[in-house]
């Protein structure tokens, strides 16, 4: 029986090795997702709270400048996508950022008359 003619096969596409395909969705996107996914969006809640609870002074100057410290971090921490270096400032921006959370709930007043009294005193 004679060989098949090649051109007749059907075509094979390619596929990347199935270990490429875990590596990069092990390491890249579970860090992409879980850290950086984490603290990018929680230093820009961060910001966002802490950048008019200080112009409006419903904050007292310690928490604010810790507040722009971990929004500073968090993000940056999508740097540790590009080098390993980087990736202490996930853990840097989610633990702190519990406390700065609390932090804020216990202090932040909860009616305007409160903010008025606050800024009287």
């Amino acid at each position: 029986m004679p060989s098949p003619d090649p051109a007749s096969r059907p075509l094979r596409h390619a596929s990347p090795p199935l270990g490429l395909v875990s590596a990069i969705y092990a390491v890249w996107l579970t860090q992409a997702l879980g850290g950086s996914g984490f603290s990018v969006p929680f230093g820009l809640l961060v910001a966002g709270v802490s950048i008019p609870a200080a112009r409006l002074k419903l904050l007292p100057g310690w928490l604010v400048i810790f507040g722009i410290a971990l929004a500073v971090c968090g993000e940056l921490s999508w740097l540790n996508l590009l080098a390993p270096q980087f990736l202490p400032l996930v853990p840097l921006t989610r633990f702190p950022g519990f406390v700065w959370m609390i932090a804020v709930g216990v202090v932040l007043p909860t009616t305007r008359a409160g903010a008025k009294r606050q800024e009287a005193a």
